[in-house]
């Protein structure tokens, strides 16, 4: 519930503290805070400067926000799951390269 949370608020916190921050917390982090100053901007006015609030400025805002969350969501359950070898997970499936023979094409010159 916790890492919910924390993705849900603050997504890249989320991937940085509890995920794999070194490919994700960065373009995380770019869709957060562009949702943060589109609501700022969407309150302020938005693109056509218009009086009081642009609620389509501030719904895409929102929803980039919820992108971010999601994604950070995602992330940080993929690593609990990867933490845990579970069946599911993507590290029990890996191929290991030493498995492979010197020449791939054998079975196929057979």
């Amino acid at each position: 519930m916790r890492r919910t949370l924390v993705a849900l608020i603050a997504p890249p916190a989320a991937v940085w503290h509890y995920g794999s921050a070194k490919a994700t917390a960065g373009p995380i982090a770019v869709f957060w805070v562009t949702s943060i100053v589109g609501v700022v901007y969407g309150l302020t006015g938005g693109p056509t400067l218009a009086e009081g609030i642009s609620w389509a400025t501030v719904a895409l805002a929102v929803f980039l926000w919820l992108a971010s969350a999601v994604w950070a969501r995602l992330v940080v359950s993929g690593v609990q799951q990867d933490e845990v070898a579970a069946p599911e997970s993507t590290r029990s499936h890996q191929v290991d390269p030493e498995s492979y023979t010197s020449d791939p094409f054998s079975q196929l010159k057979g």
